[in-house]
């Protein structure tokens, strides 16, 4: 008999801590440390300030400013008024003129490097670089916490010191080889400290802070996965799961200094600069080749939705900023006669031909290496152009001439399609969007933008019709000249 699913709220918070818990401390520790609150009124008669008012008062780039905002107002800690600004959510301001509260806050960013080295206190079981990290992670998951103001105010705590701290130990147990083990089998503390040849005392440490989240227990002295982590976790399931961890990592350094990006525009990991993004990508390689699997499977559902709107026999596809590929082989799946052109960098195409090996599209594609925003994609080549998470990677002020670009190599009746994520119309989430703006700014990178702001865009160009769509993998925008009827599926909402 196969075993019940995991719980999807469990599953989501174990994604989100192993992708985006590092990324939310990030913005509130910044906030905080920049004084943005304090430059926040709240309350009664409370006058909101404008995005360039905020960053001017701050002497910090404007669109910093917005990236670390956004999602304090998706947590409701900061309150937008639209056409106004922003103001301090009146329960945000309370607890934090609590000055014991603040003490405790103040303390917190100074750990964040030294938690990057949690995989060397649990081998050795001491401190690092004279610091008690296992102390840290004892007194902040193992031991009574100092009272705070209120419910709101622990709430924030706990999303400010404790998140990162959470990641950080899900990434250690996958680093060490724990999180394999507790697959395995129920094992005493002491025989999977040896096993893992880490000090008993710093597992012991690694082991409760894993019970705080629900994914480790102890039962009659031998240490095991919980019910819900097993259901999650199983040796199929874990190698994809771990996968994401090391991406997480490679942005670790930059977030401890996101403060100085948004004063400075330092950025500690600048993908605009080709060597460090090679560097990023081939690192990230085999985790992309690894889900590329189930993401085809999920990427023909934009193929169908295309195919509802205008056949694909003979259909050419160009594929931008291909990535993986996978995007451009739904479509070459979608029909026997369709050819699809796959524009990236020479590592990248490298990736892509085995894939196209292996579903023996060979023959009905083409390899482009190139820049997207540099080539000539000719005037009205393409029946159907995908960009497959390819926007926020690219600079916001180059936007405009690349669609113009890409509307003249559209053939009439052609359809522009953009996968990834879509902000509702206020900007003000989802969340796990807005982290992934924010790991774009931090980065040197581009935005995610919403269904307004693509409209605002592609318009101009004459690609006057667009929709947003939802699919299993966050959403598609679809835009043409009006020359096309749109599908009998509805379209996402607007915000």
């Amino acid at each position: 008999m196969s075993k019940p699913p995991a719980s999807p709220a469990f599953v989501q918070q174990l994604n989100f801590l192993g992708r985006d818990a590092s990324n939310e401390s990030a913005a509130l520790q910044a906030a905080f440390s920049l004084g943005l609150f304090g430059q926040l009124s709240a309350g009664p008669g409370a006058w909101p300030l404008s995005l360039d008012s905020l960053a001017e008062h701050l002497g910090a780039n404007r669109r910093g400013v917005r990236a670390i905002l956004e999602p304090l107002v998706g947590l409701g800690f900061v309150l937008f008024q639209e056409g106004q600004g922003y103001l301090l959510a009146e329960d945000t301001a309370a607890f934090l003129a609590d000055a014991s509260f603040r003490a405790r806050l103040r303390a917190v960013p100074d750990w964040w490097h030294v938690v990057a080295k949690l995989p060397e206190a649990v081998r050795i079981g001491a401190a690092v670089d004279g610091r008690d990290l296992l102390g840290w992670f004892r007194a902040l998951f193992l031991e009574p916490s100092p009272a705070a103001p209120n419910a709101r105010a622990e709430e924030f705590f706990d999303r400010y010191a404790r998140n990162f701290a959470r990641t950080q130990a899900l990434v250690t147990a996958a680093e060490l080889g724990l999180l394999t083990r507790l697959v395995e089998t129920a094992t005493p503390r002491d025989e999977l400290a040896a096993r893992l040849k880490v000090h008993p005392e710093g597992l012991g440490v690694l082991l409760g802070v894993l019970a705080s989240l629900g994914v480790a227990r102890e039962e009659a002295g031998r240490w095991s996965f919980t019910e819900a982590a097993a259901r999650m976790l199983d040796a199929t399931s874990l190698p994809y799961f771990q996968r994401a961890l090391p991406a997480t990592m490679a942005y670790w350094e930059a977030f401890g200094h996101l403060g100085e990006a948004v004063r400075e525009q330092r950025f500690r990991l600048d993908l605009r600069d080709p060597e460090t993004a090679r560097r990023i990508y081939q690192e990230n390689a085999s985790r992309i080749s690894g889900i590329f699997g189930s993401h085809l499977r999920l990427s023909r559902k934009a193929a169908e939705l295309v195919g509802q709107m205008r056949s694909l026999s003979g259909a050419r596809v160009l594929d931008v900023g291909t990535g993986s590929g996978v995007w451009g082989a739904a479509f070459g799946l979608a029909a026997p006669t369709t050819h699809v052109t796959y524009l990236d960098s020479v590592h990248v195409l490298d990736a892509v031909r085995p894939h196209l090996t292996k579903l023996k599209l060979e023959a009905r594609s083409r390899l482009w290496e190139g820049d997207c925003l540099s080539v000539d994609y000719g005037e009205a080549e393409y029946d159907v152009i995908l960009l497959p998470q390819i926007i926020p990677a690219l600079p916001p002020d180059a936007l405009p001439g690349f669609f113009a670009k890409l509307a003249r190599a559209l053939k009439p009746g052609g359809l522009l399609l953009i996968s990834g994520y879509l902000l509702t119309d206020r900007r003000d989430g989802p969340l796990d969007a807005l982290y992934f703006a924010l790991r774009r700014y931090v980065s040197n990178e581009g935005d995610v933008l919403s269904l307004p702001e693509f409209q605002a865009l592609l318009s101009p160009v004459g690609l006057t019709a667009a929709r947003a769509f939802d699919m299993p993998i966050q959403q598609v925008v679809v835009a043409h000249r009006g020359d096309v009827a749109w599908p009998e599926v509805a379209a996402v909402p607007v915000a």
